[in-house]
């Protein structure tokens, strides 16, 4: 699921800074729009990290193909 929303989030963006641009060739305030541009951003960097950990995660075999979480070895010797 992050996998899919990193590019979404991206496509938010770029979105967004269109917007504000259109805003502001029609004279229009773009504070809010700027704000909002803002917390797309944070939560951006929230999504790549995450994919980031979770790709980590994979290659160290603690998460399966679907980016599940496996058990940890010790409760598997259980």
């Amino acid at each position: 699921m992050v996998v899919r929303h990193v590019p979404e989030g991206e496509k938010h963006i770029a979105d967004q800074i269109a917007l504000i641009e259109r805003l502001r060739l029609m004279g229009l305030p773009t504070e809010d729009a700027q704000h909002l541009l803002e917390y797309f951003c944070q939560l951006q960097a929230q999504l790549e990290e995450h994919l980031c950990r979770i790709s980590d995660e994979c290659e160290l075999g603690l998460r399966d193909k679907q980016g599940n979480l496996l058990p940890a070895p010790a409760a598997m010797k259980r």
